[in-house]
């Protein structure tokens, strides 16, 4: 490992991550690289098809990457596996693969909630599927009314409240839709021909059931970069229980107590340098409907007039616009020193 570099992988654009400056529009690279220089890391650019493992030995190389939210996740797939080699080569992912891995893959999230330490985010009970089939055998078993949603989409794009056992049985159907017609009709054939032949589904995509959480007229959607969090407030719409996409959106610094409390908790229960959290309240407890760690949205940082941070115990208000590029480096750069840190106390 070099000292005092990182490796920044951007997509076959020349594009890292995402901003909201304009449509289709990435971060400043000139500015991040400035802003790494400021925290004093030089940054290396490089696409990820210039990723060459025979030339280049990435061991112990800090590697900060992104995801990507194309069509049918195709080029996503490609740098998984670009992610898993630098992985196996002894490379230092920024953050960890298991966190790449659940983007936009809300049943592999779910799996992380199940697997995390913090108990305070296991007041979802949510199960997932793999096919149609399991889901109908386990329908009866999961209390009513419930939310389904499909593994991956953004902005509750598929996210339905659902009622009862037969409107749930349509809309798994729906979500788990993967019919391609001559593999259909082969399979058809084969249940004549072959006995005994078990078909093979026509529903595989991988969808989610919830436990709905009555009486939410909106939700937070809070990004954490290092010891700066930005909150957006969100309202549901009309007739809607979803807040994710409403366009509704307001910031305010009057929060419900104990909500950053229990974003910090979430934070510190999962090591990496940023996160991005979906947090409803009814009064009594809090929920954390949805955590992303890479390639999330950044319209609540980048239109945020204001920040929370800790002080002497307390979370106050800072009343300063922040500068995308140089939170990421800045917390990039102290979840590095972090690494360092407990190597050495090690």
């Amino acid at each position: 490992m070099t000292e005092k570099r990182i490796i920044l992988l951007t997509d076959y654009r020349g594009y890292f991550y995402s901003s909201v400056r304009y449509k289709d529009a990435n971060m400043d690279i000139l500015l991040l690289k400035k802003s790494f220089a400021e925290e004093g890391y030089d940054l290396i650019i490089h696409k990820f098809a210039e990723v060459d493992f025979r030339s280049h030995n990435f061991s112990r190389e800090f590697i900060l990457y992104q995801s990507s939210e194309d069509r049918d996740l195709f080029y996503k797939s490609y740098i998984e596996d670009i992610l898993l080699g630098l992985q196996l080569q002894g490379a230092i992912l920024i953050p960890d693969f298991h966190f790449f891995r659940a983007h936009h893959n809300k049943a592999f999230m779910e799996i992380l909630r199940d697997l995390s330490g913090n108990d305070g985010i296991k007041n979802l009970h949510s199960k997932t599927f793999g096919t149609f089939e399991e889901f109908s055998e386990a329908l009866r078993c999961f209390g009513l009314p419930a939310v389904m949603k499909p593994s991956s989409g953004a902005t509750s794009k598929g996210v339905k409240l659902v009622r009862n056992y037969d409107e749930g049985r349509r809309y798994a159907r729906k979500l788990s839709r993967s019919l391609y017609p001559i593999d259909a009709l082969k399979n058809f054939v084969k249940c004549y021909v072959r006995k005994p032949y078990f078909r093979k589904s026509n529903y595989r995509r991988k969808f989610i059931i919830q436990n709905y959480i009555p009486n939410l007229g909106n939700d937070y959607k809070i990004l954490i970069y290092g010891k700066k969090y930005y909150v957006l407030h969100r309202q549901t719409r009309p007739k809607d229980f979803r807040a994710s996409g409403s366009g509704l959106f307001k910031y305010v610094e009057n929060l419900p107590e104990g909500l950053l409390d229990f974003a910090e908790n979430v934070f510190n229960s999962f090591r990496t340098p940023y996160i991005s959290l979906d947090i409803g309240s009814n009064d009594k407890e809090f929920f954390l409907f949805e955590f992303q760690f890479v390639h999330f949205g950044t319209y609540t940082i980048e239109k945020s007039p204001f920040y929370f941070s800790r002080k002497n115990s307390a979370w106050a208000a800072t009343y300063k616009e922040s500068v995308l590029e140089r939170e990421l480096a800045k917390s990039v750069v102290s979840y590095i020193n972090g690494l360092l840190g407990s190597q050495w106390n090690s």
